[in-house]
C-alpha cells in the first residue's frame, strides 16, 4: 500500500509540476539516530528526543547567518516541535536505528528568533526550477531525461531545498519537448523560459556535472538567465572510495545549502525597521474582503493590522510590519496581495498566489 501511495504521489507530480513547490522550510530532513537501551521502546523515545534536539539546532541555524549561531537561544526542542515522522527504521531487542523528518512550529519558532533579537530570512516564496544535465566519462552522450543519468538521480533523492523551493522535473512528454541537454549547456533563454514558466518562475538553474578525463573527479557549473539565483559558478569534487554517486550526492548538497546562503545573505528580517503602512484596499463585495483577511494571516511579516474603515468598496487598513518594503511587498505577494505605490499612497489588491 506504500508503495502504491508513492507511486501515485509521483504521478501527481508529474501531472502538476507547480505541487514540485510544497517544501516546508521548518522541517528537517534527514536525522541520523542510532540509540541502545534497556529496551527497544526506550531507545526508540531516547532516540525521536535527541532527533528532536538535533533537528531543532539545524533549523535556528537554517534560518540564521553563521555568525549568530554563537548566541542560538537556549530553548527546549520539544516545546517547538509539530510533528516527527519515520523516513526509515530498523531496531533489535535493545537498539534502534532511524532516519527522522521532525517539522517545527513556525510561529512559536520565529517568535523565540525575534524575542533573542536574531535577524532571520523568511522562507524564499519564489522557487528554483533545476536542470541536470550529466556528461559521463570520455566524452559519451549528454545525459538530461535518459536514465540512467545518476546526477539527475541524486537531485530526486535529496528531497528539495530548504528556504529555497526546488522542483526537479519529472521529464514528461511536454517537458522533453521544452528543452533538449544541448541547449540547457547552451543556455538557451527561449527554451529555459519556456521550462519556468510551466513551474511559474523565471529561475531555472542549469546544474551540468562532467566526470573528468582521469575520472577520479567531477566538474560541476550552474547557469541559468540573467539574476537566476546561484552560490557559485564552477566547482570540482573529487570522486572518492565510496565512488561517484556519493560525490554526487555531496555536490547536490552543497548547491541547496548555498543557494540557502546566498539568498539569505540579501534577505534578513531586520526588527529594528518596524513600521506601519496605510493602504487602500479596492473591493467587490464582502467576499472579496474575506480573502484579504485571510490572506494577510498567512504573511509573518505584518505583526498585526487594524481596519480604519470598511465599506462594500473600499477597505482602508494600517498594517504594522517588520523588515524592508520590499521584504514585505514580497511575502505579502507570496500570500496573493499586492502592495503597490499610487497617487500618494498605498493601494493592496488580491491577486494571484504564488
Amino acid at each position: 500500500m506504500a508503495s502504491l501511495r508513492a507511486c501515485g504521489l509521483a504521478l501527481i507530480l508529474l501531472v502538476v509540476p507547480a505541487l514540485a513547490w510544497a517544501a516546508d522550510a521548518f522541517a528537517v530532513r534527514g536525522i541520523d539516530v542510532d540509540v541502545t537501551a534497556a529496551s527497544v521502546a526506550g531507545a526508540k523515545e531516547q532516540a525521536i528526543t535527541e532527533a528532536e534536539r538535533v533537528g531543532f539546532r539545524r533549523l535556528l541555524e537554517r534560518l540564521t547567518m553563521p555568525a549568530d549561531h554563537g548566541h542560538l537561544p537556549n530553548a527546549d526542542a520539544l516545546q517547538y516541535v509539530r510533528d516527527v515522522a519515520i523516513e526509515q527504521e530498523r531496531s533489535s531487542a535493545v537498539r534502534y536505528i532511524a532516519t527522522l523528518t521532525v517539522r517545527y512550529n513556525h510561529v512559536a519558532v520565529r517568535k523565540l528568533l525575534r524575542d533573542a533579537n536574531l535577524k532571520y530570512a523568511e522562507p524564499r516564496p519564489r522557487g528554483v526550477v533545476v536542470v541536470p544535465v550529466f556528461k559521463p566519462q570520455g566524452g559519451g552522450r549528454v545525459l538530461l531525461w535518459d536514465d540512467p543519468n545518476p546526477w539527475r538521480a541524486a537531485w530526486m533523492a535529496h528531497g528539495g531545498g530548504a528556504l529555497v523551493p526546488l522542483a526537479v522535473p519529472g521529464g514528461d512528454i511536454a517537458e522533453l519537448a521544452l528543452i533538449t541537454p544541448e541547449k540547457a549547456l547552451a543556455n538557451d533563454a527561449e527554451s529555459l523560459a519556456a521550462l519556468g514558466a510551466r513551474y511559474r518562475t523565471p529561475d531555472v538553474l542549469v546544474a551540468a556535472a562532467a566526470v573528468n578525463a582521469a575520472g577520479n573527479g567531477i566538474d560541476v557549473s550552474l547557469n541559468g538567465p540573467p539574476g537566476v539565483l546561484k552560490p557559485f559558478d564552477t566547482r570540482s569534487y573529487v570522486i572518492g572510495d565510496n565512488g561517484l554517486d556519493a560525490a554526487l550526492r555531496q555536490a547536490v548538497a552543497d548547491i541547496t545549502l548555498g543557494l540557502d546562503n546566498t539568498y539569505k545573505q540579501g534577505n534578513l528580517l531586520s526588527f529594528d525597521r518596524a513600521s506601519t503602512i496605510a493602504a487602500l484596499v479596492p473591493l467587490n463585495g464582502l467576499e472579496d474582503w474575506l480573502a484579504v483577511r485571510e490572506r494577510l494571516g498567512r504573511v509573518p511579516l505584518v505583526r498585526r493590522w487594524e481596519i480604519v474603515s470598511l465599506s462594500k468598496e473600499e477597505a482602508a487598513v494600517t498594517l504594522y510590519t517588520l523588515g524592508e518594503i520590499e521584504q514585505v511587498k514580497t511575502t505579502l505577494a507570496a500570500a496573493g496581495l499586492i502592495l503597490d505605490w499610487g497617487d500618494g499612497y498605498w493601494i493592496m489588491k488580491p491577486g494571484a498566489r504564488k
